[in-house]
Formats: C-alpha cells, sequence, structure tokens
C-alpha cells in the first residue's frame, strides 16, 4: 500500500477517535449495548495494521521486530498521533533496546 494512502486513511481513523469522544455519549442511546466500545476498538485495530504496513515500508531493517504485541497496542492508543510518527517512537524503542 502506498505510503500517502496509509497516511490518508490512519488521518481518517483519527478523526473517528476524535468524534467519538466528542460525540460518543450522544450516539449511546442509539446503538445496541457496547456498540461504541467495539467500534472504537476496531478503530484501533485498525491503526495497528496501518502501523504495521507503515513499519514496512519505513524500516525494512527491523523485520524481525522484538516486541511485545502489547507495547505496540499501547503505542497505537496512546495519544493521537499520526501512525508514522508512532513508527518513529517504535523504531526509537527498539534502538533503545538494542544498546
Amino acid at each position: 500500500m502506498h505510503e500517502q494512502a496509509i497516511l490518508q486513511i490512519d488521518q481518517a481513523a483519527l478523526n473517528l477517535i476524535q468524534t467519538l469522544d466528542t460525540h460518543g455519549e450522544e450516539l449511546k442511546p442509539y446503538l445496541e449495548d457496547e456498540h461504541l466500545e467495539l467500534l472504537q476498538a476496531e478503530v484501533m485495530n485498525l491503526r495497528q495494521v496501518l502501523l504495521g504496513l507503515e513499519m514496512g515500508i519505513l524500516y525494512q531493517d527491523y523485520q524481525d521486530w522484538n516486541i511485545s504485541p502489547d507495547v505496540l497496542k499501547r503505542m497505537v492508543s496512546e495519544g493521537k498521533v499520526p501512525i508514522n510518527e508512532v513508527a518513529s517512537q517504535v523504531v526509537d524503542t527498539l534502538q533503545k533496546k538494542k544498546e
């Protein structure tokens, strides 16, 4: 997938997260139980997939990531930074682990 497409999809996901944070409570009466939480979780899963794609494009040297999936999940869900910046944070973490 082209890097620009990854960033555009991620930006849309970030916008959706922000909108759900802002207006999610207003939607709850119109949604089935836990539907809002499931939607938020799926957006985070999408961002994790995008992170994998971004890491593959930008950091070919890190094919064998020795990093826990929980750490990647946390890095995607913490803050609301674009996925290319999260990828840079992952590489920094990996480099520190090697030192």
